[in-house]
């Protein structure tokens, strides 16, 4: 049959086992269309009912009966998926129905197949700092109206108004001549889609790589070359083989014991009552009106211990009752400790527990991410099991099978010691620690306690994590806090959090190096808001800053940039001399900041309209400027990656105190970026 794309008249065949190898070792590409999808099962693999291949100039139908048998004899051509997940589950369904001694997963193995529909994803993350996750934004129709200008109807109905694409399945068994012919068209133009896609893609992203040599991260030619060779393009290899095996582990599923889970439900209800009692003692009863009494309490528990601080919201001053505002209070006050220990008990029996109704979950799993790390969601959240070991021993393995529990050893402090040594050259103390076999979580502590590290307790060793976790990534010693409190119980000070990123830096001075940071929030948003010393004079009739001369006066300001990100960082913003800003110079901040409300989170964004300062406020909007793009250790590449700025805290408070500085100096271009970096596994 013929089969119009565009512009083109394509000639379409069906292919035999006679025909033998009809493609050269040139890509083909090569789509499946089955049976509907089970939208509740997802999981379950539908039957192949007919598929199709194309290498740019012709094209041949492959019946079900043949699939085997084609795969066989073009087993060294590159063959090009949308999709190639689902593409391949299918194909390897037929092979072992049929009992052929062909393994499809090989072709994966020696970096035989392709997916556009990674590529543009990648491509997406390269040039727009995304991953085009969101429904119906990594489609073939989307891809082929992108890359191609060309629409693929997906609602086009058959001779009896049925809709085509999940209709197919009336056709399953049938022989080719007997499948009207606009199925046969519509398969025919999705498979020349996906090979013209495959192609335009390519030529876009090698045309990015070719161009990429001011991206932060960038080596030389040479190393970026390696890369594509070892994980592919934008680390295409990587992402198809991590997408395999995890779409494996949904389809296989988790078993479940279920006479664990019912004892364990049983248990759980008797502790649950045992504390609503106890808690009832205190006057508090969890349900309605539950917040009500509990502000009641918190004053009373205020006017008892006058030594404790107790957090209250800036908008109505009630008291903060959420776990991270008062599990630092645990230790002190025996209500709030039997309080969360009722909220633990109550969120691991109705949040997760209740949801073990089965005796095989399937999680669901999604490989892409932005931060470069996977997510699960869907019947269970696999990567974010409750710790507790009750819990645990519910996930047990199938008839004939076995758990295997590995951790990749210091795998996150590896990979940013080894960008060190290949992608910035500089000299990694931490590298020399690894390699000798040192734990570097003991180092650090015992640095700190003063101990040789085969002395350190592991309550010291737990210290070091946050700090060595949380400093590559920029994190301030307000976020290290909460990262210690919320992944690992620890309550520490911000001395502690000092003393600890001391030592951290003074273990590894490379660091320092490596999260140097030549981008300055401060002057970048002062350049983005218009904060010249001319505006704040106009809007504050305040002469302080005349005296820096006329030719600063339309010039951006990173006086002005900082003590902006003050105020929208603090209830009560003063100089570095303990002087409150004034009214008008508050107001005049506040208004030049609205600009950037439609950039930011809607709660966020709620918070800017009415004024209200936190941190998360400003360090948001410190993130809307100083983006740049970066490259991970294997050849991936992010553009518009946020600022993480480890010195943030050390800026504001240098230009909200009113020192004269200039613009930071410029550093390369795309060097703008600190402390980024990702794991490839």
């Amino acid at each position: 049959m013929k089969s119009q794309f565009g512009d083109r008249i394509l000639d379409f065949k069906t292919w035999q086992p006679k025909l033998g190898k009809v493609f050269d070792r040139k890509p083909i590409a090569f789509d499946c269309e089955t049976e509907l999808i089970n939208e509740k099962r997802s999981w379950i693999v539908p039957n192949y009912v007919i598929g199709a291949a194309f290498d740019g100039a012709r094209g041949y139908f492959v019946p079900r009966q043949h699939v085997a048998a084609f795969f066989l004899v073009h087993c060294d051509c590159l063959l090009i998926f949308h999709h190639a997940v689902f593409d391949l589950a299918v194909i390897d369904a037929v092979v072992r129905q049929d009992a052929v001694d062909f393994d499809v997963y090989d072709l994966v193995e020696r970096n035989r197949v392709r997916d556009s529909r990674i590529l543009h994803r990648l491509y997406v993350l390269a040039t727009e700092g995304h991953t085009a996750s969101h429904a119906g934004e990594s489609t073939l129709e989307r891809c082929a109206q992108t890359y191609l200008g060309i629409q693929l109807p997906k609602d086009t109905r058959d001779s009896h108004g049925d809709t085509i694409r999940t209709s197919y399945g009336k056709w399953l068994g049938a022989a080719t001549n007997d499948i009207e012919a606009a199925y046969l068209e519509y398969l025919a133009r999705d498979v020349i889609a996906t090979f013209g896609v495959y192609r335009t893609l390519r030529s876009l992203i090698q045309n990015t790589l070719d161009n990429s040599q001011a991206v932060w991260g960038f080596v030389s030619s040479g190393w970026l070359k390696e890369q594509i060779r070892r994980w592919g393009l934008l680390t295409h290899n990587i992402q198809l083989k991590g997408s395999i095996v995890l779409d494996a582990v949904t389809r296989n599923g988790i078993r479940i014991d279920q006479n664990r889970v019912t004892s364990l439900n049983a248990e759980l209800k008797r502790t649950l009552s045992d504390q609503r009692a106890q808690l009832s003692t205190y006057g508090y009863w969890p349900g309605k009106d539950s917040n009500k009494s509990l502000q009641t309490i918190f004053t009373r528990l205020e006017e008892m211990h006058p030594d404790v601080t107790f957090t209250r919201t800036a908008k109505s001053g009630h008291y903060c009752t959420a776990h991270d505002a008062i599990c630092g209070l645990a230790d002190k006050i025996p209500f709030i400790r039997l309080l969360l220990a009722f909220r633990a008990t109550d969120k691991l029996l109705n949040s997760f527990v209740t949801k073990l109704n089965r005796r095989v979950l399937h999680p669901s799993f999604e490989a892409l991410n932005v931060s470069g790390r996977t997510s699960s969601f869907g019947e269970m959240n696999a990567q974010n099991l409750p710790r507790d070991a009750r819990v645990r021993s519910c996930f047990v393995a199938g008839p004939g099978s076995c758990f295997l529990d590995f951790d990749y050893k210091t795998i996150e402090l590896g990979t940013l010691a080894q960008s060190c040594l290949s992608q910035f050259n500089l000299p990694s103390k931490m590298a020399e620690a690894i390699n000798s076999g040192q734990d570097l979580h003991r180092l650090v502590a015992a640095s700190v306690m003063g101990k040789r590290p085969e002395d350190v307790t592991p309550e010291e060793r737990s210290r070091s994590k946050p700090i060595n976790f949380g400093l590559p990534g920029g994190m301030g010693s307000t976020t290290l806090r909460q990262m210690a409190m919320a992944d690992y119980g620890l309550d520490m000070s911000v001395a502690d959090v000092n003393e600890f990123s001391k030592a951290w830096f003074d273990q590894f001075p490379e660091m320092r190096t490596f999260l140097e940071d030549t981008c300055d929030p401060c002057i970048e948003l002062a350049a983005k808001l218009g904060l010249t010393l001319r505006t704040h004079f106009r809007h504050t009739h305040d002469n302080r800053f005349l005296s820096y001369g006329a030719a600063t006066m339309d010039q951006p300001s990173g006086i002005l940039g900082g003590m902006l990100l003050k105020t929208l960082r603090v209830q009560n913003p003063t100089t570095g001399a303990r002087k409150p800003y004034s009214k008008p110079d508050r107001d005049y901040f506040w208004s030049q900041v609205q600009a950037l409300a439609e950039q930011l989170p809607p709660a966020l964004r709620d918070a800017l309209s009415q004024r209200q300062p936190s941190a998360a406020l400003a360090e948001a909007v410190a993130g809307l400027v100083g983006a740049a793009s970066v490259f991970t250790l294997t050849g991936r590449l992010r553009a518009n990656s946020p600022l993480k700025n480890s010195t943030f805290d050390r800026r504001v408070a240098s230009r909200a105190a009113g020192r004269r500085t200039g613009r930071s100096p410029a550093g390369p271009p795309g060097t703008l970026v600190t402390g980024y970096f990702l794991i490839n596994l």
